[in-house]
Protein backbone atom coordinates (compact mmCIF):
# COMPACT_ATOMS: atom_id res chain seq x y z
CA UNK A 1 0.00 0.00 0.00
CA UNK A 2 2.73 2.56 1.13
CA UNK A 3 4.70 1.15 -2.50
CA UNK A 4 1.33 2.23 -4.20
CA UNK A 5 1.55 5.61 -2.98
CA UNK A 6 5.00 6.13 -3.67
CA UNK A 7 4.88 4.92 -6.23
CA UNK A 8 1.82 7.56 -7.47
CA UNK A 9 3.92 10.33 -5.97
CA UNK A 10 6.99 9.82 -8.31
CA UNK A 11 4.88 9.71 -11.50
CA UNK A 12 3.25 12.59 -10.47
CA UNK A 13 6.20 14.38 -9.62
CA UNK A 14 8.15 12.97 -12.80
CA UNK A 15 4.89 14.41 -15.14
CA UNK A 16 5.66 18.20 -13.99
CA UNK A 17 8.75 18.12 -16.08
CA UNK A 18 6.68 18.17 -19.25
CA UNK A 19 4.24 21.23 -17.77
CA UNK A 20 5.20 23.34 -20.33
CA UNK A 21 4.99 21.20 -23.65
CA UNK A 22 1.86 20.88 -25.76
CA UNK A 23 1.49 17.21 -26.88
CA UNK A 24 2.15 17.37 -31.14
CA UNK A 25 3.24 21.16 -30.90
CA UNK A 26 6.97 22.70 -30.77
CA UNK A 27 8.21 26.84 -31.35
CA UNK A 28 10.90 27.73 -33.57
CA UNK A 29 12.99 30.99 -33.02
CA UNK A 30 15.23 32.65 -35.48
CA UNK A 31 17.19 35.23 -35.04
CA UNK A 32 16.72 37.90 -37.60
CA UNK A 33 19.03 41.04 -38.53
CA UNK A 34 18.39 44.33 -36.62
CA UNK A 35 18.05 42.30 -33.48
CA UNK A 36 14.71 41.00 -34.78
CA UNK A 37 13.13 37.80 -33.73
CA UNK A 38 11.33 35.41 -35.66
CA UNK A 39 8.44 33.06 -33.59
CA UNK A 40 7.01 30.04 -35.67
CA UNK A 41 4.52 27.48 -34.14
CA UNK A 42 3.74 24.11 -36.02
CA UNK A 43 2.54 20.89 -35.30
CA UNK A 44 5.75 18.03 -34.82
CA UNK A 45 4.52 14.95 -37.03
CA UNK A 46 3.34 17.79 -39.89
CA UNK A 47 4.92 20.55 -39.29
CA UNK A 48 1.98 22.74 -40.57
CA UNK A 49 2.11 26.03 -39.06
CA UNK A 50 -0.20 27.37 -36.14
CA UNK A 51 -1.92 30.57 -37.06
CA UNK A 52 -3.79 33.00 -34.70
CA UNK A 53 -2.55 32.32 -31.34
CA UNK A 54 -1.15 34.67 -29.35
CA UNK A 55 3.09 35.30 -28.26
CA UNK A 56 4.32 37.22 -25.23
CA UNK A 57 7.83 37.90 -24.78
CA UNK A 58 7.66 38.35 -20.87
CA UNK A 59 10.67 39.46 -18.62
CA UNK A 60 12.57 36.74 -16.62
CA UNK A 61 13.02 39.68 -13.75
CA UNK A 62 9.36 40.62 -12.78
CA UNK A 63 7.01 38.55 -15.53
CA UNK A 64 5.76 41.70 -17.54
CA UNK A 65 4.61 41.26 -20.53
CA UNK A 66 7.67 43.13 -22.96
CA UNK A 67 5.60 42.59 -26.25
CA UNK A 68 3.08 40.44 -27.84
CA UNK A 69 1.32 39.88 -30.79
CA UNK A 70 -0.76 37.06 -33.04
CA UNK A 71 0.88 34.18 -35.29
CA UNK A 72 0.39 34.55 -38.83
CA UNK A 73 1.35 31.42 -40.97
CA UNK A 74 4.72 32.75 -41.44
CA UNK A 75 5.18 33.57 -38.34
CA UNK A 76 5.59 36.94 -36.26
CA UNK A 77 8.63 38.96 -35.82
CA UNK A 78 9.18 40.87 -32.68
CA UNK A 79 11.78 43.46 -31.50
CA UNK A 80 14.35 41.73 -29.07
CA UNK A 81 14.36 42.80 -25.45
CA UNK A 82 16.95 44.17 -23.95
CA UNK A 83 16.62 41.83 -21.11
CA UNK A 84 16.57 38.49 -20.34
CA UNK A 85 13.27 37.07 -21.25
CA UNK A 86 10.92 33.84 -22.27
CA UNK A 87 8.78 33.53 -25.46
CA UNK A 88 5.17 31.88 -24.98
CA UNK A 89 3.13 30.85 -27.34
CA UNK A 90 -0.77 29.82 -26.31
CA UNK A 91 -1.80 27.18 -27.38
CA UNK A 92 -5.73 26.20 -26.58
CA UNK A 93 -5.64 26.86 -22.30
CA UNK A 94 -1.75 25.36 -22.81
CA UNK A 95 0.94 27.47 -23.96
CA UNK A 96 4.91 26.65 -24.91
CA UNK A 97 7.78 28.78 -23.09
CA UNK A 98 11.25 29.07 -24.17
CA UNK A 99 14.41 31.17 -23.78
CA UNK A 100 14.46 34.21 -25.86
CA UNK A 101 17.47 34.65 -27.83
CA UNK A 102 20.05 37.48 -26.71
CA UNK A 103 20.24 40.82 -29.05
CA UNK A 104 23.16 41.68 -30.99
CA UNK A 105 24.97 43.55 -28.44
CA UNK A 106 23.92 40.65 -25.61
CA UNK A 107 21.23 41.73 -22.57
CA UNK A 108 21.61 44.87 -20.38
CA UNK A 109 20.10 42.49 -17.37
CA UNK A 110 20.10 39.49 -17.07
CA UNK A 111 19.40 36.60 -14.84
CA UNK A 112 22.09 34.84 -12.55
CA UNK A 113 20.99 30.97 -12.08
CA UNK A 114 21.84 30.58 -8.68
CA UNK A 115 22.71 26.46 -8.10
CA UNK A 116 22.46 27.14 -4.10
CA UNK A 117 19.11 27.96 -4.69
CA UNK A 118 18.50 25.05 -6.46
CA UNK A 119 20.51 22.87 -3.58
CA UNK A 120 17.85 24.36 -0.97
CA UNK A 121 15.10 23.59 -2.84
CA UNK A 122 15.80 20.16 -2.92
CA UNK A 123 16.78 19.50 -0.16
CA UNK A 124 14.19 20.89 1.50
CA UNK A 125 11.89 18.67 -0.86
CA UNK A 126 13.49 15.78 0.09
CA UNK A 127 13.16 16.48 3.86
CA UNK A 128 9.64 17.09 3.40
CA UNK A 129 9.32 14.08 1.64
CA UNK A 130 11.08 11.74 4.72
CA UNK A 131 9.13 13.10 6.89
CA UNK A 132 5.79 12.65 5.17
CA UNK A 133 7.05 8.98 4.69
CA UNK A 134 7.90 8.60 8.63
CA UNK A 135 4.73 9.77 9.56
CA UNK A 136 2.77 7.47 7.18
CA UNK A 137 4.82 4.73 8.72
CA UNK A 138 3.93 5.73 11.92
CA UNK A 139 -0.11 5.92 11.25
CA UNK A 140 0.14 2.71 9.31
CA UNK A 141 1.63 0.79 12.53
CA UNK A 142 -1.10 2.62 14.91
CA UNK A 143 -4.11 1.84 12.29
CA UNK A 144 -2.36 -2.04 12.37
CA UNK A 145 -2.44 -1.97 16.60
CA UNK A 146 -6.29 -0.68 16.50
CA UNK A 147 -6.91 -3.50 14.23
CA UNK A 148 -5.48 -6.33 15.74
CA UNK A 149 -7.99 -5.69 19.09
Amino acid sequence: MLLKRVFILLIFCSSLVFAHRVAGVDMSLEKLEGDKILVKAFFSKSKKALGGNEVRLISMFDNRVLAKGKLTLDGLVLNIPSESYWVYVLVRDNDIVKDGLAPSGGFKKTVELKKIAFLYTVLASLFFLIISLFIAYKKSKKFKEIQKI
